[in-house]
């Protein structure tokens, strides 16, 4: 009996222990189980909403790009009636009735930044660059671009695409859907979808499409529910300081952050699941595995000491089994969505592991580009796919720092071709290994047309400047022709008197203070030019009377021959900021087409008034003159390129092309020309008038 006792309480002592150490482990392991079933779930989330997102931005890419064609084709921006405009208007709502695109809006802008037209309002012909920054860049630049961005209504997908008529680039075509779209992919038994748009947006959201606001956060998505809306607001702060995800109130909550192109929160896609629901399959299954594995735990310990070491291990198998099978089914369960978001993806993506360089996945988009099986992609390390050498090591180092890199590198296809690909990277975890997830794009045609746009404006500037330095060239010869005749006729008369031996000190006294005089002219005269080309690399505040009198000296001389007369009018004390040559470079070009059309028309006195004014926001430059005017068949072309009404040997037609650059892009400003009357000492006269509208200094 007590051997009895002492092997019963030796069993207890042994079993009770084990029992309660494994019945801890289960539970550990089922809190890992079910933590790694939320990542896999907010992984599964964010990825199916940045799908949607690239998506919608795709499909209004592609819409953009049909518009753009058909605006080309059309030559809608360099056509003046605005009746042609309406068949967008008509595009947009066809587009409605055939598609998904249920809101759609077309936005023309000009290469100056006027709107020419919008499909949502009549309103037009205003220019949009002071609210729309992004697109002053745009036109310095042109290149498609596809945003996210929340205007005076909503929060938008925008496309902007450059459009080219006859090789010369003359504005955008904007398409814009809305975001909220897209939360019609969440909105089924499980899932919640709720986006909010940050604080800081609230006094640009003036006109609200839903009208409806959380503590200043608007609420994008027009189906959300009431009932959630006020769990929101709240719980407001907790749910925005998510990292990953939160279970509240039996909600499984995810967060996935936009940001803007600063890098800052711009708004917040909100998900939410009932929990029970959606893991209480789980749930049950791992809690009554814990169970069973406790009671079998128990049994096979006991059987330990009943039927020996044979029934345990049998016992420990089965179990294992079961576990193998779990984890087996988990894996494929991960496989198959893994396929979901990288293979089924239409852009070329690569798996690159970090530590070995080697090309560990790709998808099918890149292997119809490159040209090569996937078996071989995926034997390759990056830089056998790299044209260039490039520092591996510090790229990938930054991308595991900053979670995320863009770059351009040139990569060689199957073909032998080479390509530019513009290259998104960023770190990927995928279990317990770190990998660089990259998405990569095309941009060969781009940079192409980039550099080819580069070239030409440099070409254009050398133009100007070799035909300005013509015009110097014969200003210096104007302006000396007299002094040297001065010096050569004083210098003949000596000469002449000391031959015949009648030069007297008086005569000779005299003649060498003219050629003193003559010289000295000539000396400030090249003063004068010279001040004219110094280069500066620094904006500098002048008046602008003082630069065009500048400008009047270095022309006196063809003024005065011409006689042509300069006067000004209006705030004549007004100050600019800005290249002060470059500004002197603008009139030297006006004048001087003045005076050529002056001599062409044989005009025996010429008018040209200068006026000035200040205004609040800019300074307006009014340039007129009595030359009867431009012809009204010609005035829209004379700021284009090599477009001249002069002979070829006296006009390179790129002057006033040059003129409007330097205006446009040096100094933020406006060049525009019309022909209009105006008066000086009470006389009425009629020609052209060039207006210089220049933002004032802040």
């Amino acid at each position: 009996m007590k051997n009895n006792f002492k092997y019963l309480l030796l069993i207890l002592i042994i079993i009770i222990p084990i029992f309660f150490t494994i019945n801890y482990l289960l539970k550990q392991k089922f809190n890992s189980i079910m933590n790694n079933k939320y990542e896999i779930l907010v992984q599964n989330t964010n990825s199916l909403i940045a799908q949607s997102i690239e998506d919608k931005a795709k499909s209004t890419l592609n819409l953009a790009l049909t518009i753009s064609e058909f605006a080309s084709k059309n030559k809608l921006f360099t056509q003046l009636d605005y009746k042609k405009f309406e068949v967008l208007k008509d595009i947009s709502i066809k587009i409605k009735q055939n598609s998904n695109f249920k809101n759609l809006w077309i936005h023309i802008v000009d290469k100056k930044g006027f709107s020419r037209y919008r499909t949502w309002t009549n309103k037009r012909d205003d220019n949009v660059l002071s609210k729309r920054k992004e697109l002053i860049e745009l036109i310095k630049k042109p290149k498609i671009t596809s945003v996210i961005s929340v205007g005076i209504f909503d929060i938008t997908f925008k496309s902007i695409i450059p459009v080219y008529e006859n090789g010369e680039f003359e504005g955008f075509i904007e398409t814009i859907t809305k975001f909220n779209s897209i939360a019609e992919k969440f909105q089924n038994e499980t899932m919640d979808f709720l986006l909010l748009v940050d604080k800081k947006y609230k006094n640009q959201i003036k006109k609200p499409f839903t009208k409806k606001f959380i503590q200043d956060y608007y609420v994008a998505n027009i189906n959300a529910k009431d009932q959630l809306l006020d769990f929101v607001q709240k719980n407001l702060d907790d749910i925005l300081n998510i990292k990953r995800y939160q279970i509240r109130d039996n909600k499984f909550i995810t967060i996935y952050k936009l940001d803007d192109y600063k890098n800052e929160d711009m708004a917040y896609i909100l998900t939410f699941q009932d929990y029970e629901k959606v893991f209480s399959k789980e749930i049950n299954n791992l809690q009554n595995f814990i169970e069973i594995i406790a009671y079998l735990t128990f049994s096979i310990i006991i059987g330990i000491f009943i039927t020996y070491y044979y029934f345990n291990k049998s016992r420990y198998a089965n179990q294992l089994e079961k576990e193998v099978n779990l984890r087996t089914k988990e894996i494929e369960d991960l496989s198959r969505r893994y396929k979901q978001v990288f293979e089924g993806s239409n852009s070329m993506k690569f798996l690159i592991d970090p530590d070995s360089k080697q090309i560990f996945d790709v998808n099918n988009a890149t292997i119809n580009f490159y040209g090569y099986t996937k078996e071989q992609l995926t034997s390759f390390k990056t830089s056998d796919i790299q044209a260039e050498n490039l520092d591996e090591d510090f790229i990938i180092e930054k991308i595991l720092k900053n979670s995320e890199h863009k770059f351009i590198v040139k990569h060689k296809i199957a073909s032998g071709e080479i390509k530019d690909m513009e290259v998104y990277a960023s770190q990927i975890d995928i279990g317990e290994k770190k990998y660089i997830y990259t998405i990569v794009r095309d941009v060969t045609k781009e940079l192409k047309l980039k550099k080819e746009y580069e070239e030409k404006q440099k070409l254009f500037y050398q133009q100007a400047k070799m035909a300005s330095l013509g015009e110097m060239l014969e200003n210096i010869a104007h302006q000396w022709r007299q002094p040297l005749s001065t010096i050569t006729t004083a210098a003949s008369g000596m000469k002449v008197k000391k031959d015949f031996d009648t030069l007297d000190d008086e005569f000779f006294d005299d003649s060498v203070d003219i050629i003193i005089k003559s010289s000295n002219y000539l000396s400030h005269t090249i003063d004068d030019f010279r001040n004219f080309f110094k280069h500066s690399n620094n904006f500098e505040d002048f008046k602008i009377v003082d630069a065009i009198k500048d400008c009047m000296t270095i022309l006196k001389l063809k003024l005065h021959i011409n006689e042509i007369t300069i006067s000004f009018e209006g705030d004549v004390e007004t100050t600019i900021n800005g290249y002060k040559n470059e500004f002197i470079q603008v009139f030297l070009n006006l004048i001087n087409n003045s005076i050529d059309v002056f001599k062409a028309k044989d005009f025996k006195k010429g008018e040209i008034l200068i006026e000035i004014h200040k205004l609040k926001n800019n300074t307006e430059i009014l340039y007129h003159d009595n030359a009867e005017g431009i012809d009204e068949s010609i005035i829209d072309k004379i700021f284009e390129p090599y477009f001249t009404t002069k002979h070829k040997s006296q006009g390179t037609g790129i002057g006033l092309y040059m003129s409007e650059e330097i205006i446009n892009r040096h100094f933020k400003g406006k060049f525009s020309v019309k022909n209009s009357s105006f008066k000086v000492n009470e006389k009425e006269y009629f020609g052209a008038e060039f207006k210089i509208v220049i933002p004032n200094k802040n």
